[in-house]
């Protein structure tokens, strides 16, 4: 068990799960002037999947002493990243795994974000560019690749490295990632 990030292909948008959600999402970008959003079609030989299974304590730590609440928000406050640039969350009225609603935010910005994090922490050489079928998480454990500097902070560079992934992967494939 645990939370995954995970890609959500075409298929799966077009999905029982995810009708109602990709609907909705529709009327609210069309409200902002933006297009309806539907991932690109392709063979989804292996797909954007990762484990957060490490606490998220010093990742957290990190974000609130380098970034401010509305870029924390970009990264971290988001049931499904999707690679339309917009502003701030759109809040749905559609269940997510956690709560009543679905909040919806731009991997546009949260690359932004995580770029300049990125460059803070430091990202050791190495680290997977365009991660899937959990790579990263293999990656970083035991991580025997990662000198004394990055050892320490294992945790905070997994993190840093995820959550830019993430928007990557979600820019460079055209897809969703979505809290699993």
């Amino acid at each position: 068990m645990g939370v995954y990030l995970s890609e959500v292909t075409f298929e799966r948008w077009n999905s029982e799960r995810f009708l109602k959600l990709g609907s909705a999402l529709d009327f609210a970008l069309a409200d902002r002037g933006l297009a309806p959003f539907m991932p690109e079609p392709r063979a989804a030989e292996r797909t954007f999947e990762e484990k957060l299974i490490w606490s998220m304590d010093g990742f957290g730590e990190l974000c609130e002493r380098e970034l401010s609440q509305e870029d924390i928000d970009a990264v971290l406050d988001w049931n499904i990243l999707i690679p339309v640039e917009f502003d701030g969350p759109i809040t749905l009225p559609v269940p997510s795994m956690y709560g009543d609603t679905t909040t919806v935010r731009s991997a546009h910005r949260a690359q932004e974000v995580m770029r300049l994090l990125a460059a803070r922490v430091d990202l050791p050489p190495g680290v997977p560019i365009d991660p899937t079928g959990l790579a990263l998480t293999t990656w970083f454990d035991p991580a025997p690749q990662l000198d004394s500097r990055w050892r320490d902070d294992r945790t905070i560079v997994f993190y840093t490295a995820l959550f830019l992934r993430a928007a990557e992967y979600s820019l460079r494939h055209t897809c969703a990632i979505s809290e699993a």
